[in-house]
């Protein structure tokens, strides 16, 4: 009998991570959704399986901005006894007006949810994807990492501002995560090598229906109908079709890439410095109260 294949998605009950719940299922992949609030994951895994006869969903409650949150939904799943063949950090946060905001744990919101909340998820999921080999992680981020892309805020990463120490501005912590994103994609892919294990960051492009999603009024409106008709507008559908081509067909199973459009592409060029990536590594680690299990810098191939 063929082993069943889990994929657990990250804000998978609306737009572009439930669209890629249903691609996954009807590629018979097992949906599990993992969602802040657990009853819209529910009704988004009964949806689901309305779309898709015959497939298997269910809801995993997960805050990415609680640390204790995020324990508890790896607890969790692996109480439930399921592999885990696709792994997918797709929920995010954007940005917010001022002053600066913070998780629960302390750190600033944009920067602990969409990296520390994915990291420390991934970390202590760790164990059941290498069991569970061949497995994928596909980590969502941004070319707005890039500098100069599209003439948006550049990144500034500096390790002593990155809770709003010295300024804040939204959209720089923005950029920053996603910076944070692919320099965690890029070192979990090192740090996994021969286990089976690959890793993927990948940027869906400007997908204004999800934007929409947070804005009301004519904001809403504005983004719905007339951004998605610009011509560097990406939908939904294609979006989701990407990762999940990435989360699954054999093209990307070597990880170690950054994927737009269907392609890989070059990251940022600081996205490759790989001693920055150790240090945020580790200072990942000590933010997420696993310092007992840090692996120093000099040991960047050392196994997670």
């Amino acid at each position: 009998m063929t082993e069943r294949r889990f994929a657990l998605i990250t804000g998978g009950n609306r737009g572009m991570g439930y669209a890629t719940a249903v691609k996954l299922a009807q590629r018979g992949l097992q949906v599990v959704i993992a969602t802040r609030d657990e009853r819209r994951g529910t009704q988004a895994a009964e949806a689901l399986k309305r779309a898709v006869p015959g497939a298997a969903a269910e809801a995993l409650a997960l805050d990415l901005s609680s640390f204790a949150s995020i324990r508890a939904a790896a607890a969790e799943y692996q109480r439930r006894g399921y592999p885990l063949q696709v792994l997918l950090n797709n929920a995010g946060l954007g940005t917010y007006p001022p002053p600066v905001r913070f998780t629960a744990d302390g750190h600033e919101l944009i920067f602990g949810t969409n990296h520390l909340g994915h990291f420390l998820f991934a970390y202590l999921l760790r164990d059941v994807l290498k069991r569970s080999a061949p497995a994928r992680v596909v980590v969502v981020s941004s070319r707005r990492h890039i500098p100069d892309y599209a003439g948006g805020q550049p990144v500034d990463f500096d390790f002593d501002n990155l809770r709003g120490e010295k300024y804040f501005k939204a959209a720089t912590c923005y950029c920053n995560s996603q910076l944070a994103n692919v320099w965690f994609a890029y070192e979990l892919q090192r740090r996994l090598a021969g286990t089976g294990v690959t890793v993927d960051a990948v940027c869906p492009g400007f997908v204004p229906a999800t934007i929409a999603e947070n804005r009301a009024g004519l904001e809403r409106f504005f983004y719905r109908a007339i951004m998605s008709r610009m011509p560097f507008a990406n939908t939904v559908e294609r979006a989701a079709e990407m990762y999940a081509q990435v989360a699954t067909e054999p093209k990307w199973a070597a990880g170690g890439q950054f994927i737009a459009d269907f392609r890989a592409i070059q990251s940022s060029p600081e996205s490759y410095d790989a001693a920055k990536a150790r240090c945020l590594w580790d200072e990942s680690l000590r933010w997420c109260g696993l310092a007992a299990d840090a692996v120093t810098s000099a040991t960047p191939s050392a196994a997670v």
